[in-house]
């Protein structure tokens, strides 16, 4: 139930910003969002992976349960480069000097994917337990510094470009969902799975569950819904920045239509009797 739930939320997280996107619009959040949706709908995919794919176990092979694997580790990896892209993508236009960033997260991605690739080829680590090993460093090298950019810059997006004084909750909730992916970093990035080495050996699932006697799966549950609640109750920005152009054309429009009626009785009235 609690992965099913994971998964739910963050397959949601990414209905409702592929629903709500607005690829129109000035905002630099709204060119950026695409990516965050993108994490959303793979990283919930990939936490379903946890249910699918045991329950397959019992009706096909080894060789597909051990392919199917290694392509729920590969949508982890992926998804958290669209997290990392995320945060590059909105800290980009605040920083000129940063435009370098945008292209760590594919840099990180590649390293990861090489990584993998050269260990399968090491005879002494069977496929499950090189699964877990990537898996462990997909959220080491991609997952808690990608969440930490993602809060980054969406807190700066907000402080510098979403600050609207009619509608103040609209900045507490892309704040609050600065907060989440903060604290989603530490629960998916750090929280992982336990191996002999460090940090995993000291700071992983296990101890999590000792200390607190609740899964990881809970906490980054937890954070992924206040971040879909923030994150939807936030794209309400979309629909003020509508609002406006609309009132702005009204107020065009109006403008306009006097132009042309001062012009016109200019022409039909004072500029007839000064030649009367």
């Amino acid at each position: 139930i609690i992965l099913f739930v994971y998964g739910q939320v963050f397959f949601v997280l990414g209905l409702a910003i592929t629903w709500q996107s607005r690829r129109h619009s000035r905002l630099d959040l709204a060119r950026s969002l695409g990516w965050l949706g993108a994490f959303g709908l793979v990283h919930g995919l990939h936490e379903w992976g946890d249910i699918f794919i045991p329950i397959q176990a019992e009706y096909l092979s080894r060789v597909w349960i051990e392919t199917l694997l290694v392509v729920q580790v590969c949508l982890l990896a992926f998804s958290y480069a669209c997290l990392f892209q995320f945060g590059a993508e909105t800290l980009r236009p605040l920083y000129p000097r940063l435009r370098w960033i945008q292209i760590v997260p594919s840099g990180l991605l590649i390293a990861w994917t090489i990584a993998y690739l050269w260990t399968s080829q090491v005879p002494r680590w069977n496929s499950e337990q090189l699964v877990v090993y990537a898996s462990i460093w997909a959220r080491y090298l991609l997952g808690f510094p990608g969440a930490l950019v993602a809060a980054l810059g969406l807190a700066q997006q907000t402080r510098q470009r979403i600050q609207l004084q009619e509608f103040p909750h609209i900045a507490r909730t892309f704040r609050v969902a600065s907060l989440a992916l903060a604290s989603y970093a530490i629960f998916g990035g750090l929280f992982v799975a336990p191996a002999p080495f460090f940090p995993a050996n000291v700071i992983n699932a296990d101890a999590v569950l000792n200390l607190l006697g609740m899964p990881p799966q809970v906490l980054r549950s937890l954070a992924g819904l206040v971040l879909v609640i923030a994150i939807v109750r936030g794209l309400e920005i979309f629909d003020v920045e509508v609002d406006r152009r609309i009132e702005e054309m009204e107020r065009a429009q109006i403008l306009l239509s006097e132009r042309e009626r001062v012009s016109r009785e200019l022409h039909d009235g004072a500029i007839q009797t000064v030649y009367t």
